[in-house]
């Protein structure tokens, strides 16, 4: 069922390969793979409620596995639980602490927390791990978050919504 699974969700058939994941957890509720899958197709459904209990089921067996962290972190995101996308992140830096996309996304985590101090720390990290991988795209972006982050850190709350919200009036 599981494989009958990806192969409607590759041809973008989503009830024929929810019905097939559903089965094959039924049969196999430990079935990480056919939890993954139905977590990926809630995912692209934007359910991402769904998606992340889906994951963190899998987490619980693959505690140590960054790369599931990280689309638990991104459901979080999704659904603005920006605490629990932190904690996630987090975990996934904690397994590897090189995944340069983990400290990027955490960024803007930590800019939506208003915790500037934690979006600078993040933002040298990545400024290191670019130039110790080459990544030109990544060593941008975080010169940009740098330029953005500084142009906010001093401004008040009502600063930056009057900066950000035009007048209705």
């Amino acid at each position: 069922y599981y494989q009958k699974g990806l192969i409607y969700e590759e041809w973008d058939k989503r009830q024929e390969a929810l019905k097939a994941y559903k089965k094959a957890i039924q049969i196999n509720p430990t079935y990480d793979e056919a939890r993954l899958g139905l977590a990926s197709l809630y995912g692209k459904s934007v359910l991402n409620d769904l998606a992340v209990e889906q994951l963190l089921k899998v987490a619980e067996t693959r505690r140590d596995d960054p790369e599931l962290h990280f689309k638990i972190a991104l459901e979080y995101w999704y659904l603005q639980d920006i605490p629990r996308s932190a904690e996630h992140y987090l975990r996934v830096i904690e397994i590897y602490p090189e995944h340069l996309q983990a400290h990027l996304n955490l960024i803007s985590v930590y800019e939506e927390l208003e915790n500037w101090e934690k979006a600078l720390e993040e933002i040298q990290i990545v400024k290191q791990l670019s130039n110790k991988t080459q990544n030109e795209h990544a060593m941008r972006i975080a010169k940009n978050k740098l330029k953005f982050i500084e142009s906010r850190m001093d401004l008040t709350k009502q600063d930056i919504k009057r900066r950000s919200e035009p007048p209705f009036d």
